[in-house]
């Protein structure tokens, strides 16, 4: 899925700088993204690209083996354990590559500042970023406040947690607007995958309150998920869930391009997530994540950790 593949570069932008590389983004996410303009606000210091987009890649393990890729790789090094012992795994070869198998979950999360330059600088292209302007103008949303939902009901399946902002209705997402002061008259943009029952869409569909039901342009597929995303990302209060990687990086977008602060994005109602709002409004590294990030546990080995570490 896309957000995952964009977390996935998160981390590999970060170990590419730290192997003197440059990041070969996949064809999916540069496709609606713009990696020239992430590879600058990332590494701006950096003497060489530290992203650029792969036009035609055939890494088979990508999911799409009809692509042609005039690169060939005879031998592959997997990086069991953290960046801080990556040094050590590698003394002593000569290394053209590394595939950090699952490296979101297992190699962890980059640095804060990292983090926040990475979001900061992952933008739609223009054409993207023309069709939002266009929608909000449409809609009387530029420059006027809107709130946002985002209802994913994950093929039906919502997780072991936190269902209740999975398919919430309209009533519960107006209380937890007002919760944090968002104001329920201004619009609300509905972003939609379809799967939710017909009965919590009906209470959307049927309000007399101001609803806008998802991005209605012309859009196809994977970019009317990117455009609904980007819309989300624009309105003063935002309502989605944390078992969606989505979500969670339209927190991190939302606060490392428009400096929205964290409690301005619901991802989780549970108190163990409210008791670190104010700590962590300021930081684009969201704290909690699909199974309760734990703090880093690098004295835990490769293959025998229970759960996902992470630094925070």
């Amino acid at each position: 899925r896309l957000n995952n593949l964009i977390l996935h570069n998160l981390v590999g932008i970060y170990m590419a700088h730290h192997l003197d590389r440059t990041l070969l983004v996949d064809p999916e996410v540069s496709k609606y993204y713009d990696v020239d303009r992430l590879s600058l606000t990332t590494f701006a210091e950096s003497p060489y690209m530290t992203a650029m987009a792969i036009e035609k890649s055939n890494h088979t393990s990508c999911g799409n083996p009809t692509q042609i890729s005039p690169y060939t790789i005879d031998h592959g090094l997997n990086i069991l354990e953290r960046f801080n012992d990556y040094d050590t795994q590698t003394a002593g070869l000569s290394l053209a590559s590394v595939d950090n198998n699952d490296a979101w979950y297992w190699l962890g999360r980059p640095p804060e500042e990292i983090y926040g330059k990475f979001f900061q600088g992952l933008i739609p292209r223009q054409v993207y970023q023309d069709k939002v302007h266009a929608f909000l103008q449409e809609n009387n949303l530029q420059g006027n406040p809107f709130n946002a939902v985002h209802l994913r009901n994950f093929e039906g399946k919502c997780g072991n947690f936190n269902t209740d902002l999975c398919c919430p209705k309209l009533g519960y997402v107006q209380e937890i607007l007002k919760e944090r002061f968002g104001n329920i008259m201004n619009p609300l943009f509905v972003a939609n995958d379809g799967q939710c029952p017909q009965e919590v869409l009906r209470s959307y569909t049927n309000a007399t309150d101001p609803v806008i039901m998802g991005y209605n342009g012309p859009c196809d597929g994977t970019e009317c998920a990117v455009l609904d995303f980007e819309l989300c990302i624009h309105a003063d209060v935002f309502v989605g869930n944390m078992k969606s990687s989505g979500d969670m990086n339209i927190r991190e977008w939302r606060l490392a391009r428009f400096g929205k602060l964290g409690m301005t994005s619901v991802l989780s109602r549970e108190a163990e997530t409210l008791a670190m709002e104010e700590r962590t409004m300021f930081m684009t590294r969201y704290i909690m994540g699909h199974w309760r990030f734990r703090p880093d546990c690098n004295e835990v080995g490769p293959r025998q950790r229970g759960q996902p570490c992470v630094r925070v």
